[in-house]
């Protein structure tokens, strides 16, 4: 027997390698790893998973089980911010031997110009970190995130998090001390975002793996 079949029938077994969904911002950046699951499932467990995030706030940066919130310190120039968000996230994904990543795309039809150009410059750093480290990058828009999570392109954050509740039972807002039916803000919605591109991007990735690999058979 080859094993094509069963590779068809649960294209995760190409889910060998750390991937990251990262929801980059200003004010919480926040990476979600996903190491090595093969199981035949389009989301993969909260326990399995490592988050951290970058806050202003001391009371939310908590590091706790899975969960690492750091303080994001002072900064005196919008060059050295962004330079200080870069170079943490590099530091989470070469912790965890990741060169595989998802990002959530601009907005560009934000509201905000002066913000989403302040943000448009920040990435643009990562992607070139990204790129001196070797690590490859996929974009994904914010209303395929969206629609992925929950079915709705256009979807609020509190759906998202009862997407998320519904997915993991875990009671994120808690974990910082909120009511569990609190409406979901930073680093809670940052989290959930990130968590979302992650396994969104296992998705994508197996699914080029398998048409890869068919395409290579056929040779």
């Amino acid at each position: 027997m080859t094993t094509k079949p069963d590779k068809i029938s649960n294209p995760f077994v190409y889910a060998d390698q750390v991937i990251a969904g990262i929801d980059y911002s200003l004010r919480c950046p926040a990476l979600c790893i996903i190491p090595p699951y093969k199981e035949p499932s389009t989301i993969v467990p909260f326990a399995f998973c490592e988050f951290y995030f970058l806050t202003d706030t001391k009371s939310v940066a908590i590091d706790k089980g899975n969960i690492h919130g750091t303080l994001m310190g002072s900064w005196k120039t919008p060059e050295e911010r962004y330079e200080t968000i870069a170079d943490w996230t590099i530091g989470v994904l070469r912790k965890h031997k990741c060169m595989s990543i998802g990002l959530e795309d601009y907005a560009f039809r934000a509201s905000n110009q002066s913000a989403l150009t302040q943000l448009a410059e920040s990435t643009g750093l990562l992607k070139y970190f990204l790129h001196e480290n070797g690590m490859s990058y996929t974009r994904y828009s914010i209303s395929s995130i969206k629609k992925f999570s929950t079915s709705k392109g256009n979807a609020t954050k509190d759906l998202m998090y009862d997407a998320w509740l519904k997915d993991n039972g875990v009671d994120l807002n808690g974990a910082f001390g909120r009511k569990p039916d609190a409406s979901p803000r930073s680093p809670v919605s940052d989290m959930v975002d990130a968590y979302y591109i992650a396994n969104l991007h296992r998705i994508e990735m197996c699914a080029t793996n398998l048409i890869y690999e068919g395409k290579e058979e056929e040779l």
